[in-house]
C-alpha cells in the first residue's frame, strides 16, 4: 500500500505521457484516503497515534475555516490531503515496527523508483539532447518538473552516499554524482542554495555541542564559498544569486504577499482561520487554474486572492515567469498555509512537523532532510508538491524503521548474552 501510494505520486506524469487521462494526476489523493482508512486500525506505536490526533485537529481547523469563509467541501478535502499526505504516509510507516526483510524491500523499491528517474534524466540529456528546464526526469510536462526531479535526485544521492548501507564506497560516490549531475544538467540552482542553507541551519541546531558546531562551520564555510564560486563561474551574470542588493530587494518584494492577503481580511476571525482552504495561494489555487473543468462540477470555490498575487508576481522583474526566478516567487507554501488557514492552521501544521522532528527524525540526516523541506517551503509551493514531499518523508520513515530494527537487534543480542552467561553460571 505504501509503495503503491508513493508510486502514484511519482509516476503520474509518465502515465499521462502514455495517453492516460489527466485525472491520473489525482490518483494519489484517492490512495491517500484508502491508506488512511486502512492503517488506522493497525496502528501500534505512540508516535503514529500522536500524528493521527494532530492530523484530525488540522482537519477540524480546515473545516472551521471553510464554514467561516463559505468554501466548498471539495476545497476542504483537497487542501487537507495536500497538507496531510506526508503525515498519512508517516503514520503508515511508523504504525508498526517492520522486520528487517520488509525494511530492505521498502528500501529496494525506493531505490528502483529513483533509478528510473535517473534513467529518464540521462536519456533526456544525452539521447534526446534536452537542456536545462527540459530535463525533468519522470516529472514530464510539469512546469516545475526540473526542480522536483533535481531535488529528488540530490536528496537520494546524499542518502545513498551516507545511509544506504551499500558497502562499496565507489558505488555510493557514483550514485551521489548521478544526483549532482541531475541538478547541474537540469539547471536547478535553487536546490543547491536550499541544501546549503539547510546545512547551516542543521549546524545551528547543534549549538549545544559547541566544539562540534565550530568544526562543522569550519567545514561548511569554505565548502559553501567554493560551491557559490562554481555556480557564479558556470552561470555568469546571474545577479539574483550573487548580487546581495538584488537578493535583499527581491526577498522584500516576496514578503509583500502577506500584506496583499491581509487586504482581503473581512473580520478578526480571519487572523485565526484565514480566508478558507484553497482561497489564497496554496497549491489548490494552482489546481483551480489548471484543472477548473474537473473541479468546477465538484463545487470548488475560489477568491480573487490567487490572481491578485499572480499579477503582483508577474509585474516584478525578479519574480516573473520570463526574467525572474521561482526563488523569489510570491506563491510559496508557508504563506499559502497561513493565508488559507490562519495562525491556528499554521500552528497545528507546525505542531505536526514538531512531532516528526522530535520522534521520527532519529538522526542528523533525517533532520537535514526535514530542514530542506522547511527551506523549500519558503522558496515555492514545495510543501504541497506530492512527489517531493512523499519521497522525502519516505526516507525519513525508512531511517526510523532502520533505527528501531537496529535497536531491537541490539536488545536481542544483549538478552542472548545474558542468557549464555546465566547458563554458564548454572553449568
Amino acid at each position: 500500500m505504501i509503495l503503491l501510494f508513493l508510486a502514484s505520486a511519482m509516476f503520474p506524469r509518465v502515465l499521462s505521457a502514455l495517453k492516460f487521462p489527466s485525472a491520473i494526476n489525482f490518483l494519489h489523493f484517492a490512495l491517500a484516503v484508502v491508506l488512511f482508512v486502512w492503517v488506522i486500525p493497525r496502528i501500534r506505536s505512540k508516535i503514529a497515534v500522536q500524528i493521527l490526533v494532530g492530523l484530525l485537529i488540522l482537519l477540524t481547523v480546515s473545516t472551521s475555516s471553510a464554514l467561516l469563509n463559505k468554501a466548498g467541501l471539495i476545497n476542504v478535502i483537497l487542501n487537507f490531503l495536500m497538507l496531510g499526505e506526508p503525515f498519512i504516509l508517516l503514520i503508515a510507516i511508523t504504525s508498526v515496527k517492520l522486520p528487517e526483510p520488509s525494511i530492505k524491500k521498502f528500501q529496494k523499491w525506493l531505490f528502483i523508483f529513483v533509478y528510473i528517474h535517473f534513467a529518464f534524466v540521462y536519456f533526456q540529456k544525452f539521447i534526446l539532447r534536452y537542456e536545462g528546464d527540459y530535463i525533468k526526469g519522470i516529472f514530464l510536462n510539469m512546469g516545475a518538473g526540473h526542480h522536483v526531479g533535481g531535488d529528488v535526485g540530490l536528496t537520494f544521492g546524499v542518502y545513498f552516499l551516507l545511509a544506504s548501507g551499500v558497502r562499496s564506497k565507489w558505488l555510493r560516490i557514483f550514485v551521489f554524482l548521478l544526483g549532482v549531475g541531475n541538478i547541474l544538467y537540469a539547471d536547478v540552482k535553487q536546490v543547491i542554495i536550499a541544501f546549503l542553507v539547510s546545512w547551516f541551519i542543521l549546524i545551528l541546531t547543534q549549538l549545544k555541542e559547541v566544539w562540534k558546531a565550530i568544526m562543522y562551520l569550519g567545514i561548511a564555510l569554505p565548502v559553501t564559498f567554493v560551491v557559490l564560486k562554481i555556480i557564479n563561474s558556470m552561470y555568469a551574470g546571474i545577479r539574483y544569486i550573487s548580487d546581495m542588493e538584488v537578493v535583499t530587494e527581491a526577498f522584500q518584494y516576496k514578503l509583500s504577499v502577506f500584506s496583499i492577503i491581509l487586504d482581503f481580511y473581512k473580520s478578526d476571525f480571519n487572523w485565526f482561520f484565514g480566508l478558507g482552504p484553497g482561497h489564497t495561494i496554496s497549491r489548490l489555487g494552482w489546481l483551480m487554474k489548471d484543472y477548473i473543468q474537473i473541479l468546477q462540477p465538484l463545487g470548488v470555490t475560489g477568491t480573487p486572492v490567487f490572481n491578485t498575487v499572480w499579477i503582483a508576481q508577474e509585474s516584478y522583474y525578479w519574480s516573473n515567469s520570463g526574467t525572474g526566478s521561482s526563488m523569489y516567487s510570491l506563491l510559496f507554501s508557508w504563506a499559502g498555509i497561513w493565508g488559507d488557514l490562519g495562525f491556528l492552521g499554521l500552528g497545528v501544521y507546525l505542531y505536526l512537523w514538531f512531532l516528526v522532528w522530535k520522534y521520527v527524525c532519529v538522526d542528523k540526516l533525517s533532520k537535514f532532510f526535514l530542514i530542506t523541506v522547511f527551506v523549500a517551503g519558503v522558496i515555492f509551493s514545495w510543501m504541497e508538491e506530492p512527489a517531493f514531499m512523499l519521497f522525502v518523508v519516505s526516507l525519513i520513515g525508512l531511517q526510523w524503521q532502520k533505527h528501531h530494527a537496529e535497536k531491537s537487534n541490539k536488545l536481542l543480542q544483549q538478552r542472548m548474552q545474558n542468557y549464555d552467561f546465566e547458563q554458564q553460571a548454572l553449568g
